[in-house]
């Protein structure tokens, strides 16, 4: 009973830890999110920056195992190069070292300071219903949770610790083959390096296990940390299925060296010269075998990913003309969900894609009913189709999105991205009428007189006035367009009404066929609708948008 007890204790230490981490992974990447956003969308080729901000990212959600399966999602949608995401990865290897480090502090007289932080973070949440002092709370509450899951852990090592036949057991296996086995299956197990090299660190703590047989687990560790990448990869393109074998590579090669040194040459009794604690010795070994693996591989980041590429053989469906592959999405991954405001960026893309799609099939359609002329049908019919799919798709993947954590900001950005592709999707629908106007007009051997030309002209400048105005002020988060989005809107709706009334007075005159008027008052009515619907995106920003004062001289839109 008192073995099972302390096994129970472990769990629960354990248990505690791995909340309060990704409750605080969750909470920086949340606090960050915006400025993590702009980061990933402005890397460059550099591979030293690519290393920096893999880091960077990495320290802050405090996992690599997710900065990995982001760049899968990145390279996955095609935002991302595979030699950016290499060097990324290489980053992130070095930034996972950072929860290590903390964990070392565990030897220090703090851990009850710190602890006592989940009660005033607790107090903090449950008091004040302003975001950033809850935000706040949750940070200073999940680092204390930390603390108290690795006191728990350590009471019950050191229960372990005063059992002779544990001792005598752990100390059996002593085989460096077997360590680099055990650190690699318990982290494919577990998914978190930073778990496992907790636990290993609280273990080494309490004298359950040496500094020689924790490199040795260590090493295994950071190939088991790849576990969780390489399943991302599953269903992944070609290039993400790379990104995952460049992560396992790095570390499989980092720790094919570093076993060799450590049979080879007393690294154990230099870090032991070098570092007072235990703790801190396995630490520092963490972060001494990340940076020097990175060190040694930076320059052959050319190479590793032609390797990759040799590994993973290309398979990839490449996207039409208009950038869409059937039933894919172009910018969405579902491995993106993990940091929320990363994937609330890639739905706004595909939200902006996905509106020009539906403007192709809607010129498309009105060129059909103009001049009578059905070439590329096909490709009409698979962009309906793509926006079917994004429709549905994209709406069950924001629904999933929305129970991750989100600011109050990205909670209503969300929100008015349903009504958004409800909107986009209606235009193809309306685009679809049209083309059957076209048809029908075609099957009558019917057309419209010249000055209905003129009119239908006019009022499609009009809408792609409006749609150029809706879709820079959507791409720039920007409503100080508002008075021309109004104007532009408003001359849509006139032309309606006038369109109308001057339709009737040339049936009257007997200028145009009673089946050609029919198909115009359709016609005229449903373009003033798709104004409606491109107007709705526009409306939908100010939900999540703060207003600007509109500029004295506005911008000319431009032509679609």
């Amino acid at each position: 009973m008192q073995t099972l007890e302390m096994i129970l204790t472990l769990l629960g230490g354990l248990g505690v830890f791995l909340i309060a981490l990704k409750i605080m992974s969750e909470t920086l990447e949340s606090i960050a999110g915006n400025k993590l956003k702009d980061v990933f969308n402005k890397i460059s080729s550099n591979r030293f920056a690519g290393i920096a901000v893999g880091a960077g990212v990495t320290a802050v959600i405090q996992s690599s195992s997710a900065t990995t399966v982001m760049v899968v999602g990145f390279v996955n949608a095609g935002v991302m190069t595979l030699r950016q995401a290499t060097a990324i990865i290489m980053g992130a290897n070095i930034g996972t070292t950072i929860t290590a480090q903390i964990v070392a502090l565990q030897f220090l007289p703090i851990t009850a300071f710190f602890g006592a932080l989940s009660c005033v973070g607790a107090f903090m949440m449950m008091l004040s219903k302003n975001d950033k002092v809850v935000r706040a709370g949750q940070l200073m509450g999940s680092v204390g949770m930390i603390f108290v899951g690795l006191e728990v852990m350590s009471a019950s090592m050191q229960s372990f610790s005063d059992s002779e036949a544990v001792r005598n057991a752990i100390a059996a296996v002593s085989n460096p083959f077997l360590l680099l086995l055990i650190g690699l299956v318990i982290t494919a197990i577990i998914q978190s390096s930073s778990a496992t090299t907790s636990i290993l660190i609280t273990m080494a703590g309490v004298g359950l296990i040496d500094l020689k047989s924790s490199i040795f687990l260590t090493l295994g560790i950071n190939i088991g940390t790849c576990v969780t990448a390489v399943l991302a990869s599953i269903g992944a393109t070609t290039n993400g299925k790379r990104a995952s074998v460049i992560h396992l590579m790095f570390n499989v090669f980092g720790s094919i060296v570093f076993f060799i040194l450590a049979l080879c040459l007393p690294i154990d009794k230099w870090l032991a010269a070098a570092f007072p604690e235990i703790e801190t010795q396995i630490a520092m070994f963490h972060t001494i075998f990340n940076v020097t693996t990175t060190i040694l591989l930076v320059g052959f980041i050319k190479y590793i990913t032609r390797l990759s590429e040799l590994i993973v053989r290309d398979k990839k469906q490449k996207p039409d003309e208009d950038g869409i592959v059937a039933d894919k999405f172009a910018y969405v991954d579902e491995r993106l969900l993990a940091t929320p405001t990363i994937a609330l960026a890639q739905v706004r893309k595909e939200i902006e894609l996905m509106a020009q799609i539906a403007k192709k099939n809607l010129d498309w359609a009105i060129g059909a009913v103009r001049d009578g002329k059905f070439e590329k049908r096909e490709k009409f019919r698979s962009r309906e189709n793509h926006l079917n799919f994004l429709l549905k798709e994209l709406t069950a993947y924001n629904v999933k999105l929305s129970t991750n954590p989100l600011t109050a900001d990205s909670e209503r950005e969300l929100s008015s991205y349903y009504r958004a592709i409800s909107d986009l999707e209606r235009i193809g629908d309306y685009a679809e009428n049209i083309c059957e106007y076209a048809d029908l007009l075609a099957k009558q051997k019917s057309s419209f007189s010249p000055d209905a030309l003129k009119e239908l002209d006019e009022m499609t400048a009009d809408i792609n006035e409006l749609y150029a105005l809706v879709m820079r002020a959507f791409e720039n988060r920007d409503l100080s367009l508002r008075a021309e989005v109004d104007a532009a809107e408003q001359a849509v709706d006139d032309c309606k009404d006038k369109f109308e009334a001057t339709h009737i007075e040339r049936l009257a005159k007997g200028q145009c066929s009673a089946d050609s008027g029919a198909v115009w008052l359709h016609l005229v009515n449903d373009l003033e609708r798709v104004g409606d619907h491109i107007r709705n995106l526009f409306n939908g920003m100010s939900g999540y948008v703060t207003e600007k004062a509109p500029t004295k001289v506005a911008a000319t839109a431009k032509q679609v």
